[in-house]
């Protein structure tokens, strides 16, 4: 659970639109959450739901494209992100705010050792001998399942597996013990061992330092496993907002619902095919009207096709639906998805 109830990271009514001259693309749509500090939010939803986005905008990178168009207000303990400028939020990467990258090749530079890109991240939170440089890297090697660490250090990324990127971009990211960790599926190329080991060393800093962790996943076990609170996203937006217990026993959003309708069981006899939510993502450029996923929804009704609802309180958690599963189901109900009606209804 938190230690702490004190805000470390507000977002308030976040957009990201791509300007192409004549429009502009919609990619995250009035985003609002908070992360508080020692606290572990997971973001979860379907690929396109703008979870990358978000996560990439709160460090500063999206605003490095000059198409990309941020408004609203990202406050980290109190301070607006969006109105540093590019020298200020330079300093606070890497030492306040650390996050771990997808695509490790890619995030890695290849034409730097992985000791030469440690050691630039770790100098930005603190100056030691060279000796201690060397036994904090290798330290922090060690803490991700790399025991071989004088090796991998005098290595060049493409010399090393994708698993092995995978945890040094991990290493690199929590070398500098930041406040508020992003991680943006962080243990997707690691087997189960080695994402267990990372998780445990996650939730283990986050004790010691009171870290805060924003995780980006589509595995709604490790969202299980580890969240405080689970945050669902869906075309650019949040769509509901509650404590995991709350999220998997009695989730409010009929998408919440069939996400986790789709998943496998674990025990008892299993489908001949899994259930799935039907159609797709909507296109950012072309979104339906009202709420974007009432062509996908079931309990959609003529209000849905017209009016956006607002992320409100629901219960003990906060849902963006006209109908949430708490009320009886609406008279005129559509049947648009091959999840069970009784997982959405």
């Amino acid at each position: 659970m938190t230690s702490s109830k004190d805000t470390l990271l507000d977002l308030r009514g976040v957009q990201v639109e791509l300007d192409r001259g004549r429009t502009r693309v919609p990619l995250v749509r009035d985003a609002t959450l908070e992360v508080r500090s020692g606290e572990v939010v997971c973001l979860v939803g379907e690929s396109g739901s703008g979870k990358s986005v978000t996560a990439r905008t709160i460090m500063g990178l999206t605003q490095l494209d000059g198409r990309m168009r941020v408004s609203g207000q990202a406050l980290f303990d109190g301070t607006d992100l969006f109105a540093l400028g590019k020298e200020r939020m330079r300093r606070m990467r890497g030492r306040d705010l650390s996050m771990v990258f997808q695509e490790p090749l890619s995030s890695l530079d290849p034409v730097y050792t992985v000791e030469s890109q440690l050691r630039e991240g770790l100098r930005r939170r603190e100056k030691l001998s060279g000796k201690a440089e060397q036994a904090r890297m290798s330290e922090a090697l060690a803490e991700v399942g790399i025991h071989d660490g004088a090796r991998v250090l005098r290595s060049y990324p493409h010399q090393l597996s994708g698993g092995m990127c995978q945890r040094v971009m991990i290493a690199m990211a929590l070398l500098t013990r930041p406040r508020l960790l992003i991680a943006d599926e962080p243990t997707t190329a690691l087997d189960v061992t080695i994402q267990a080991q990372i998780l445990e060393l996650i939730d283990r800093l986050r004790e010691e330092t009171d870290m805060s962790v924003l995780l980006v996943t589509h595995d709604m076990g490790v969202a299980a496993d580890i969240a405080d609170r689970v945050v669902v996203m869906y075309a650019g937006r949040v769509v509901e907002d509650a404590d995991p217990g709350v999220a998997f026993s009695a989730a409010q959003h009929p998408y919440t619902a069939g996400l986790l309708a789709c998943i496998p069981p674990m025990v008892g006899v299993r489908p001949d095919k899994l259930p799935a939510i039907g159609g797709t993502v909507p296109d950012p450029s072309s979104l339906p009207p009202g709420c974007s996923f009432h062509p996908r929804c079931p309990r959609a009704t003529e209000r849905c096709t017209t009016e956006v609802p607002p992320l409100a309180g629901v219960g003990v958690s906060t849902a963006a639906c006209w109908h949430p599963l708490g009320d009886p189901p609406p008279s005129d109900l559509r049947r648009v998805t091959s999840v069970p009606d009784e997982a959405l209804l």
